[in-house]
C-alpha cells in the first residue's frame, strides 16, 4: 500500500477497508485514525496528509503518552525561536508535566551539570542541554519507535504484524548523532529518505523516514525528527527468525504490548 494511495483515502475508507488495529494484530476493531507521527509533533500542528492508519481506541489511548513525549522531544530543537514554536512547546510541556509524572525532572540536568555538558560538547551558553538517557524518557521513546515500525510495516506491506511477529527498536539523541554513534551500517542500507508532502507543503525539515525490505518479510526503518532525535528498528512476521537473538541489546515489542 503506497503512500500516494494512502493519502487519497478518507478516514472512513481507512477504517472500512482496514483489517483491524495495526497495533494488536487486528484483535480489536479499528475505530480511530492513527497519525504516525502524531499531528502535535509538527510546528503549528501543520501536518501534511499521509501515514494515517486504522487503530483501536484501546491501543490509541494507551500510547498517547508515548506520542506526547516524542512530540515534545521533536520540538526541543536548537535555534527554533518562532512564535508558533514557542506557543506549541509551552502547551506540550504543560501536557507532559500533567500526564507524564517525573519526566521533566528526570531530563533536567541542573546548572552545574548543564555547564559541564556545554563545555564537553561545545554547546553555546544560551542553550540548555537535557538528560536523554533516563528510564522514563527511554520507555516512551522506544514505545514510539515501535509504533512507527508497526505503522510503516503496514504502509509498506499492506499486512499487519501478526502475533508471531514484532518490532525490535532503538533510538538516538542529537548528541549521539553529533558524536557519530548512529551505526553507519544502519543508514547505508537504506535509500534516500522520504517525508510527508501535500502539495507545496513539505515536512522535510521536521520528519524524514526511510525503509528497506529484507528477506522473510523483515523491514528495516529509520526516521529522524528535526535536529532532535531519531528512531530505528526492524519489523518481522516471525520474531524468532532474527529478532529474538538480539533481545538482550534491543527490546522487542509484540502485537498487543502497547
Amino acid at each position: 500500500m503506497g503512500e500516494a494511495k494512502q493519502k487519497q483515502k478518507s478516514h472512513a475508507d481507512i477504517l472500512a477497508q482496514g483489517p483491524g488495529c495495526i497495533y494488536c494484530a487486528g484483535a480489536n476493531l479499528a475505530t480511530t485514525i492513527e497519525h504516525m507521527p502524531p499531528i502535535q509533533a509538527f510546528e503549528g500542528r501543520q501536518r501534511p496528509r499521509g501515514l494515517e492508519f486504522p487503530a483501536c481506541q484501546q491501543c490509541n489511548n494507551r500510547t498517547g503518552r508515548a506520542d506526547l513525549v516524542a512530540s515534545m522531544l521533536a520540538r526541543v530543537v536548537p535555534h527554533a525561536d518562532s512564535i508558533a514554536h514557542r506557543e506549541d512547546l509551552t502547551k506540550i510541556l504543560a501536557a507532559v508535566s500533567n500526564n507524564v509524572p517525573g519526566l521533566l525532572h528526570e531530563m533536567n540536568l541542573g546548572r552545574g551539570a548543564e555547564k559541564l555538558a556545554r563545555e564537553r560538547l561545545g554547546i553555546p551558553d544560551d542553550m540548555h542541554p537535557l538528560r536523554a538517557d533516563g528510564p522514563i524518557l527511554n520507555h516512551h521513546i522506544l514505545t514510539f519507535a515501535a509504533k512507527l515500525g508497526f505503522a510503516l510495516h503496514y504502509e509498506v506491506t499492506g499486512t499487519l504484524i501478526p502475533l508471531t511477529g514484532g518490532a525490535q527498536v532503538m533510538w538516538f539523541s542529537n548528541v549521539q548523532a553529533l558524536n557519530g554513534q548512529i551505526p553507519h551500517e544502519l543508514v547505508s542500507l537504506l535509500p534516500f529518505p522520504s517525508t510527508l508532502q501535500q502539495g507545496r507543503k513539505s515536512a522535510g525539515e521536521q520528519f524524514r523516514y526511510s525503509f528497506a525490505q529484507g528477506e522473510r518479510d523483515h523491514l528495516l526503518y529509520f526516521a529522524s525528527f528535526s535536529q532532535s532525535f531519531a528512531v530505528a528498528g526492524i519489523t518481522a512476521m516471525d520474531r524468532s527468525v532474527w529478532l529474538q537473538a538480539h533481545v538482550d541489546k534491543f527490546p522487542i515489542f509484540k502485537p498487543g504490548d502497547f
